[in-house]
């Protein structure tokens, strides 16, 4: 490409028919002033160019900045998700576990309980049947001692009576704990 000072600086050859100097020398001119105007435009192009390329150099670096950062974010998220699920799987483990710990207890007490009521059931059966043997040795005892024959038939019938009413107790007894602190004391019974 001419610059401007060159074509400035450009001699011609003079012949006879040629042109006008003055014609040619201002057409010079003009032509170095409108190259000199288009180097200094295109110098400020380049100087603009040059401050855009560093903005978009700037904006890649943020580009990059921004990825990075979303890259993090969802790396995060990921994580803080996985770490919530790894979480509630382990409480629901330990709930599970525990579920089944209460149940079994449960179960536990639940036949201590039967075995305690067997116990207890077989123990009043025992008692009952030691005191209607108590209380039928007790009738013949009486009923062989000499005496009124009117008191022993009255004799005979309370302790009848009581054997009844002891029966009623038991049954009450089995059927009401409070009546186990009777059942404890046999003595008490003996004295109704």
């Amino acid at each position: 490409m001419l610059k401007s000072n060159e074509i400035r600086t450009v001699t011609f050859d003079k012949t006879m028919r040629g042109y006008r100097c003055e014609d040619v020398e201002a057409f010079l001119r003009k032509v170095a002033d409108q190259i000199d105007e288009q180097e200094a435009t295109i110098a400020d192009l380049d100087k603009k160019l040059q401050i855009l390329a560093q903005r978009i150099e700037g904006y890649r670096a943020d580009e990059d900045t921004l990825k990075t950062a979303l890259l993090n974010a969802q790396r995060l998220g990921e994580n803080v998700i996985h770490e919530a699920k790894q979480k509630a799987e382990s409480v629901l483990r330990e709930a599970s576990l525990k579920a089944e710990s209460l149940t079994e207890q449960a179960k536990g007490q639940v036949l201590e309980q039967k075995m305690e009521l067997e116990r207890v059931q077989s123990e009043v059966a025992h008692f009952k049947a030691s005191v209607l043997s108590l209380y039928k040795s007790h009738i013949e005892s009486l009923s062989t001692l000499p005496g009124n024959e009117e008191e022993e038939s009255e004799e005979q019938e309370q302790p009848e009576q009581q054997i009844e009413e002891l029966l009623e107790q038991e049954t009450v007894m089995v059927e009401d704990p409070e009546a186990e602190e009777q059942q404890d004391d046999p003595e008490k019974f003996e004295e109704e």
